[in-house]
């Protein structure tokens, strides 16, 4: 049921009767600059997020909205992507709610910049932002204008406009309704055009900062480096004022108890005294108040014998010298859950049933952000990799010491070491034939574009960069061009449809020459 009770299914049953009134009257809507005030009612309900669930702080509100409501914005939206897509108006390093972006892109920016920094001996920092509800505050009047500024004008501007204001909302909990208020400020959590809206809203956070920023909605990071940490800090405090000074005319506000950085760099690099990185909420041209000004929390390896602490980004777990250590513990835990989930059930499901579990269980934890994973060490690939052996002897009811390689062969799932290489070269197939997001564009150098003015047979080839540590070997800035590299003929294939399922078939080929030696 949507807001006004009306149930989607029934709606998708008269479809036929409905569809001529109802195209009427959107085009009515967008050719004339209104929406329609009857479907401007949501019906909010709080989802508890964590914490002490007394405080409604700990609840996200998400807005259901009329069917109808949802067909009108999902009309306009396409319009407004295709007009922020064709102008390259959205930020290249925002990676949320976007089609062909994902967490995983976010994440391999980030991997690239800090590994190319200690690569080169530096210190890299990362900043890590988290904002107050920042879809519940964004202001109606600084979205229209920035609307505008993105060229969203006339009787477009006026749509949007009818769109956000004079809106109204009730409570839903358990069932029970509270009475109708005005909504002043707020995206619509729940909405199909509140996505979208709020990336033009945050759009431009990234020109107060000489810092790389990448974003994932309003997850933000911040990354600099520097040889010498003290006028690297010294350089992101300025940044960080100036973005506390964005946020500010933004009417948006910086979560500082959850504002968190990491130093990253490699061990035995020691640190030595820094100065505090700070976020200061002064005005320039006001007295200095010591109160608004909040030294931020280095997450870091307070003792040698405990392992790192780390910072949760995007599902994967950051720690000081990348080691990923904490991010394994994690996954092994949750692994661990869903195998004895599997073990109780493999009594009652058939193999199919068996097989949607693992897929839904397991291996939904080794294809998230798999890139990211292929840095692992020998030791945690194989922690991994040991609970997938138990997981496909238990689902195919075989011995719990049967070789596994004839298991994952007969039953088509790839082992985790398989996962990891296919993910890299699917990767490079979209950077190499151009279908990657624009951000990658100039990321990695093949030798035909060195302008070396001479014919190489290793043209097609990229050039891999000069590793002067052992932990930049994995990471992607060498790890994906040298299995790129390494490809063979399946790099020549340019079709997508093809090259996967060359791609999968060569995998399985590995297993089999495996098995037969």
């Amino acid at each position: 049921m949507d807001s006004d009770g009306l149930s989607t299914k029934l709606l998708k049953l008269i479809v036929n009767e409905i569809n001529r009134p109802l195209a009427h009257i959107f085009n009515l809507s967008v050719n004339t600059g209104k929406f329609p005030s009857k479907l401007k009612t949501s019906r909010t309900v709080p989802i508890f997020k964590s914490g002490d669930p007394l405080l409604c702080d700990n609840y996200r509100p998400i807005s259901l909205l009329s069917t109808l409501s949802k067909i009108l914005e999902k009309i306009v939206s396409v319009q407004l992507v295709n007009h922020l897509d064709r102008n390259n108006i959205i930020y290249e390093h925002q990676y949320g709610f976007q089609r062909g972006k994902s967490t995983e892109h976010n994440l391999i920016h980030a991997f690239n910049f800090i590994g190319k920094a200690l690569n080169e001996n530096k210190y890299c920092v990362g900043v890590f932002f988290d904002l107050k509800k920042a879809f519940d505050v964004c202001s109606f009047d600084v979205l229209i204008m920035k609307l505008e500024k993105m060229g969203v004008r006339g009787t477009a501007l006026e749509w949007f406009k009818s769109y956000l204001t004079n809106r109204k909302q009730f409570v839903d909990i358990d069932g029970n309704f509270s009475s109708e208020l005005d909504i002043i400020t707020c995206i619509l959590q729940g909405s199909i055009l509140g996505p979208i809206l709020f990336l033009c809203y945050i759009n431009d956070l990234f020109s107060v900062s000489t810092a790389l920023t990448l974003m994932f909605a309003d997850d933000t990071l911040g990354l600099k480096s520097d040889h010498d940490l003290t006028n690297l800090i010294n350089s992101l405090n300025s940044d960080i004022n100036k973005m506390a000074i964005w946020f500010k005319a933004n009417k948006l506000a910086v979560n500082k108890t959850k504002t968190k950085y990491i130093i990253f760099r490699t061990k035995g690099k020691r640190l030595g005294n820094y100065p505090d990185l700070v976020i200061n909420e002064n005005d320039l041209n006001s007295p200095h108040d010591p109160t608004k000004v909040t030294v931020l929390e280095r997450f870091h390896n307070q003792h040698e014998k405990t392992e790192c602490r780390s910072y949760k980004l995007l599902g994967i777990h950051l720690d000081e010298f990348l080691t990923l250590d904490n991010h394994v513990t994690n996954i092994v835990k949750k692994l661990n859950k869903s195998l004895y989930c599997i073990k109780l059930a493999k009594n009652n499901l058939n193999s199919t049933g068996l097989r949607s579990l693992y897929f839904a269980l397991i291996h939904s934890h080794l294809t998230y952000c798999p890139i990211i994973l292929s840095i692992l060490n020998a030791k945690n690939i194989k922690r991994i990799a040991k609970i997938q052996k138990k997981a496909i002897r238990i689902i195919t009811l075989s011995n719990y010491n049967a070789h596994t390689a004839p298991l994952f062969l007969e039953h088509k799932i790839l082992p985790f070491e398989k996962i990891l290489k296919m993910a890299k070269l699917q990767f490079m197939h979209s950077v190499y034939y151009e279908y990657a997001p624009s951000s990658f564009s100039n990321t990695w150098t093949l030798n035909n574009e060195r302008n070396l003015n001479q014919n190489l047979r290793n043209n097609d080839l990229y050039m891999l960069p000069n590793p002067r540590i052992e932990l930049f070997k994995k990471l992607p800035m060498y790890s994906l061009p040298l299995e790129w590299n390494n490809s063979g003929v399946l790099k020549f294939y340019a079709n997508v449809s093809i090259f996967k399922y060359a791609l999968r078939e060569t995998m399985f080929n590995e297993i089999l020459m495996e098995i037969e030696n």
